[in-house]
């Protein structure tokens, strides 16, 4: 044993007595954090989102509904006849 760490032996616990530094350990902060004034804030301001984020959002939402009708359709046993029938050309 080594700097009064661990076990006094490792005889019958199941390791072999090897100590090893807990690295995920996060010591506490002298600080709490910087505290920011008005030209710091205004350096940091949050940006406008993207604007094709945005239109993959709307999308996505159109297709979802898209879904969720050809889901409520399938349920209700509604089989449109796709393609038609030949004699209508």
């Amino acid at each position: 044993m080594s700097s009064n760490v661990g076990l006094s032996t490792p005889r019958g616990s199941g390791t072999s007595g090897y100590v090893q530094r807990n690295m995920s350990y996060l010591r506490p902060r002298d600080q709490a954090g910087p505290i920011r004034d008005s030209e710091q804030l205004q350096k940091y301001r949050q940006r406008a989102p993207d604007a094709e984020i945005l239109a993959h959002d709307r999308k996505r939402e159109v297709e979802v509904k898209c879904l969720e009708l050809q889901d409520k359709l399938e349920e209700e046993e509604y089989y449109p006849s796709f393609p038609p029938p030949l004699e209508q050309y």
